[in-house]
């Protein structure tokens, strides 16, 4: 993001909190906050409590959404064995899809341990004896 971008989009997410420190900090994190505070030379101390909202909802640090609004999807204990089959070959989709990008460097843990001889193959004759 462009530098002029950032420090418009916080001064006015400043002025909407009434130029408060507190409320900044509260509204959009103190990661975010100190970094403006800093720059514009507004002395600030870090938060000693959880901000206090009249809603009193937690809030997923990651995602940003409400705890309670969260939809975790269904438990593996309700799901079929076809839809576990699927739920795992969504998640290989998108771990590759990761793996190209070069964002993230993951490998298969099946691939790695069978590189390793972790796992042995089994042969067809042995179940016969």
């Amino acid at each position: 993001m462009a530098p002029q971008t950032r420090d418009a989009v916080s001064e006015t997410l400043f002025v909407l909190c009434d130029e408060n420190p507190t409320t900044f900090s509260q509204q959009v994190g103190y990661g975010n906050a100190i970094g403006y505070l800093v720059n514009k030379g507004i002395a600030m101390e870090p938060p000693h409590d959880a901000p206090e909202s009249s809603q009193n909802r937690n809030i997923n640090p990651i995602t940003g959404q409400y705890l309670d609004a969260q939809d975790d999807g269904p438990s593996l204990a309700d799901m079929t064995d076809e839809e576990k089959e699927r739920e795992a070959e969504r998640l290989f989709v998108l771990f590759e899809r990761l793996k190209k990008t070069g964002i993230v460097d993951v490998e298969n843990p099946v691939a790695k341990a069978y590189q390793q001889a972790s796992i042995a193959p089994i042969d067809s004759d042995s179940d016969e004896e």
